[in-house]
């Protein structure tokens, strides 16, 4: 397989640095892919193909094989690949288990009902592979938190694992603020927080597909009400103006990203960048063009 991508949305359609450009896809055929028409150059510049390490940044909806073509600059997709939603959602479990065997703690750190960041992955695992699970009201309770402190960008909810460290470390008289395994717990946390995130996206599309609409109504100055919608995994709002969801794949994105913050925080800059590159290896494994 070639070792250069681009990450669309369904219709072909990349989003780069403000730019939208529409590739011809690849269609599948009896006996293989048939790649797309060759995309030129144009005013905007040559297309953009992304090494593993730079999809890892800009994940999309689909991602689909490259290849250089033609003139200087031209390419074309050749092959699609075995990224969806539910691949997404894998891969960021794949980050956050692998982080959470690395950062001592962070595993056994506390929710609110008592269960633990290592427990709710592993039940979020079994949901992803099985459609069902043991701790729904759990998965329900974190992924509320997850959105909550997505848009917020800071939790004051009882029980976030960071928080919780906080004050008892308060107790003691230390500056929680200033303390590097804070700061680590608090990554750990975060990429627990969007795993579970992706993995309801899977678990109940329709979720999606309403908020969706709802904000394409707003869009339109139309009123959108928000709705109270009941799953397995308890009620959850949909609707309000704009959109209070990030697709799997951006959910998938941040867990990756928090994932290293957390290796950084723990040993160093290099950590940080060991921890990208076993990612990267984990996300080529992940893109099969069968």
């Amino acid at each position: 397989m070639s070792d250069r991508f681009v990450a669309t949305d369904a219709d072909g359609l990349q989003h780069h640095e403000g730019y939208r450009r529409r590739w011809p896809l690849p269609v599948r055929k009896a006996d293989g892919w048939q790649p797309g028409a060759v995309v030129e150059p144009d005013e905007h510049g040559t297309p953009v193909v992304l090494d593993a390490g730079q999809l890892l940044d800009q994940l999309g909806e689909c991602v689909f094989v490259a290849e250089p073509a033609g003139e200087a600059g031209a390419a074309r997709l050749i092959a699609g690949t075995s990224w969806s939603e539910k691949e997404a959602a894998a891969f960021a479990l794949d980050c956050v288990e692998h982080i959470l065997e690395i950062v001592p703690g962070s595993a056994d750190a506390e929710l609110p009902d008592g269960g633990t960041l290592g427990a709710i992955i592993a039940s979020a695992r079994q949901y992803l592979e099985t459609g069902a699970g043991t701790d729904a009201h759990r998965l329900g309770l974190v992924s509320r938190l997850a959105a909550a402190r997505r848009l917020r960008r800071e939790s004051t909810a009882i029980g976030d694992a960071a928080f919780t460290a906080a004050a008892q470390a308060e107790g003691e008289g230390v500056d929680i603020l200033s303390d590097p395994a804070w700061e680590t717990l608090a990554a750990a946390r975060d990429a627990v927080l969007a795993a579970v995130e992706a993995v309801r996206h899977v678990a109940f599309p329709f979720l999606a597909d309403r908020e969706t609409r709802r904000y394409e109504a707003h869009e339109e100055h139309k009123v959108a009400e928000v709705d109270q919608v009941d799953t397995p995994w308890g009620r959850f709002a949909v609707g309000g103006a704009g959109p209070k969801y990030a697709p799997s794949w951006v959910a998938a994105r941040d867990a990756a990203e928090r994932s290293r913050q957390a290796a950084a925080d723990l040993s160093g800059p290099a950590a940080g960048e060991a921890e990208r590159s076993w990612q990267v290896g984990r996300l080529v494994e992940r893109l099969s063009t069968e």
